[in-house]
């Protein structure tokens, strides 16, 4: 047999699948802190005047803004203190973290696991969501008509303005 610097047999099925297995991992680890990244921003989210999410200009972000201050720090109050499932705490964020870290790790790979993960992630970021929402629905369901062309005004500068690092750029 001749060598020509090819490999054939059952050592370079072994190092394909190696390798295959590593991009895998490597992507997934990749796609999972994507979403950690964004799991965690809209978590740590603390008010449009503080928190490291403050100058997001998110989907819920401007119609918090535009409400006067002492209604925002009321209605963040109240869902921080109405938070029944515990699953949104840091420390159940972490643990869900370290799940998805061992899952990633395990052999064999399963896929159903890491998908567990991230659908819990996910349930629990829809539910503060959903809070947020209902919290916000009856601060408006409660102004008069007044208020409420009130607050739409200042919604609608909100929106002209747009996210505070498109205005430093502007000024530049």
């Amino acid at each position: 047999m001749v060598d020509n610097g090819t490999e054939s047999g059952p050592h370079s099925v072994t190092r394909s699948r190696t390798w295959m297995k590593w991009a895998l991992g490597l992507s997934l680890g990749l796609n999972l802190l994507v979403v950690g990244l964004v799991a965690g921003a809209a978590y740590r989210f603390d008010g449009p005047h503080g928190g490291p999410g403050a100058n997001r200009h998110d989907f819920g972000t401007p119609y918090v803004i535009a409400l006067p201050e002492d209604r925002r720090r009321a209605i963040f109050k109240e869902l921080r203190a109405g938070r029944q499932d515990k699953s949104t705490s840091r420390a159940a964020r972490r643990a869900l973290y370290a799940e998805a870290v061992a899952a990633i790790r395990a052999e064999p790979f399963d896929l159903a696991r890491v998908t567990r993960v991230l659908d819990t992630q996910r349930d629990a970021t829809l539910g503060v969501q959903q809070a947020a929402q209902s919290a916000w629905l009856a601060e408006i369901a409660s102004m008069d008509a007044p208020a409420r062309a009130a607050y739409a005004d200042r919604l609608q500068e909100v929106l002209a303005r747009g996210p505070k690092r498109d205005r430093k750029k502007e000024k530049q």
